[in-house]
């Protein structure tokens, strides 16, 4: 079986399978009973007040502007909603707002956008290709999603700080999404400074640091309100909050990245031997992946193409070694 595959998939730690476990013990029926009462409807809070803690520990800044907080089920459903919202506004006034993205981003942005009916424009990251493409096609109230640390090739993208200050100057009426994904997922300390006026919204998951996909855990911070997040109090996975608030509360967001990199690197030689991926692949930045500027045999490779280089998921051969 191959080490390598095309999508990324998270990890489910033992430190994981621990955690759900002992949650699981506890028979927590308990947090179900009596909703007549209203008693769940800050259930959530513990779990988004840690997440902040959490990613601020990390190097994460935030600010004190977010004032909106919502619990999603993973990134996915965050997501959905602001698409969804800049489609409705959108379509109410007939202003044709677009979103924008990096070429080799996370797909489900563009897919997403697309089933909303919105215009999706690419644009190039390396050296600042963004610019003139972005002056010649931003429109105010459109939208610009990124990934950071960055799904293109699983790194923290240096470029993030100059690319908002360059945003404020020549295009003020865009809006920035940035997803945090990654954050946890990382060994190093980020150091993202999200205290900038044009960052809108941020949402985040812990599916790629904890390997709970399914379990469908993650959230939004917004300086405006969702109105279609608004009852999420009522309708949210109280087993996911409670799990989320104890998987961050166990471990710190560098503690299980930092861990298993001698794994990652281990997996990616022995991935490179086999030829199953560039011989100038390195790790990321994101345990679970490694990237390639290029390779001289692209075309066996094309699968991996994110654009501007390749990156491959390495979970299957970490996954094989960690959990034997």
């Amino acid at each position: 079986m191959s080490d390598v595959i095309r999508t990324v998939y998270g990890i489910y730690y033992p430190e994981t399978r621990r955690v759900v476990d002992a949650l699981w013990a506890e028979r927590p029926h308990a947090y179900y009973e009596r909703n007549y009462t209203g008693r769940q409807d800050k259930m959530h809070e513990a779990c988004m007040e840690r997440w902040r803690a959490w990613v601020t520990e990390a190097g994460v800044s935030l600010g004190d502007g977010f004032a909106h907080a919502y619990p999603t089920a993973g990134a996915n459903e965050a997501i959905h909603a602001l698409l969804a919202e800049h489609a409705a506004r959108v379509h109410s006034t007939a202003g044709g707002g677009r979103v924008h993205v990096f070429w080799g981003e996370y797909e489900g942005y563009t897919h997403v956008a697309a089933a909303l009916g919105l215009e999706v424009v690419a644009h190039g990251r390396a050296d600042g290709a963004y610019r003139e493409s972005l002056a010649a096609t931003a429109r105010p109230g459109d939208q610009f999603w990124l990934s950071q640390p960055s799904a293109i090739d699983g790194n923290l993208w240096r470029g993030f700080d100059g690319f908002c200050q360059w945003l404020a100057q020549h295009a003020p009426g865009v809006r920035l999404m940035v997803d945090l994904t990654y954050v946890g997922a990382v060994a190093v300390a980020p150091r993202i400074d999200l205290d900038h006026p044009q960052v809108a919204a941020v949402v985040w998951s812990l599916s790629k640091p904890f390997g709970v996909y399914y379990h469908r855990i993650g959230g939004v911070v917004s300086r405006e309100e969702i109105p279609s997040l608004r009852g999420h109090h009522w309708f949210k996975n109280l087993f996911s909050v409670l799990l989320g608030e104890r998987l961050m509360a166990a471990h710190a967001a560098r503690e299980l990245p930092g861990k298993y990199q001698a794994v990652q690197r281990e997996v990616l030689a022995r991935a490179v031997a086999a030829g199953e991926v560039a011989a100038n692949a390195e790790p990321s930045d994101v345990v679970m992946l490694a990237s390639a500027p290029a390779a001289d045999d692209h075309a066996a490779f094309k699968d991996y193409d994110r654009g501007a280089g390749l990156r491959f998921c390495l979970s299957p051969g970490m996954d094989r070694a960690i959990n034997p």
